[in-house]
């Protein structure tokens, strides 16, 4: 168990590959719009594809549940993520948040319930990075239950280029 205060782009950049190398069965992720998070670099996609596959492969329950704010950035620039949308829908989804969240400023990144990187403000690299530890971690799991109940509009890859 571990938890650590990141506090420039570098670091989260990096807290972000380690919460998805350690992702096993659900990712969810709770952001504006994505960017910050890099997921279409090549490892990123890799971790992606690799944990929805093992889905089918094994026939667990891994899920990868994403809700933003904004999915312009969704749409124009994150084609492998739309394509891993298109191929492993349902156990994939992405959804744009309802506009009564868009006051929110933070940013989740929740890997198996038990490891979290929350980013306090979207506009600034100030993030804690927590390690395999269920009790810290389930307040941010609460919140992140509580951003998914609120609804939103399901982005699906016919929406590509809209």
């Amino acid at each position: 168990m571990s938890s650590r205060l990141i506090t420039n782009w570098s670091d989260y950049d990096g807290a972000v590959q380690e919460i998805l190398d350690l992702t096993t069965a659900t990712l969810e992720i709770f952001d504006e719009d994505l960017a910050p998070l890099k997921l279409e670099r090549p490892e990123r996609v890799a971790v992606l594809r690799g944990l929805l596959a093992a889905r089918e492969d094994y026939q667990r329950h891994q899920r990868l549940t994403i809700v933003v704010q904004k999915p312009e950035f969704v749409r124009q620039y994150s084609p492998q993520l739309m394509n891993l949308l298109t191929v492993y829908a349902p156990a994939l989804t992405i959804t744009q948040s309802p506009p009564h969240l868009d006051p929110l400023k933070d940013s989740l990144l929740i890997a198996d319930g038990r490891h979290t990187l929350i980013r306090f403000h979207r506009d600034q690299a100030r993030a804690r990075l927590i390690v395999d530890d269920v009790h810290e971690c389930a307040p941010h799991i609460q919140r992140f239950a509580e951003i998914v109940a609120a609804g939103g509009e399901p982005l699906s890859s016919s929406t590509l280029g809209l």
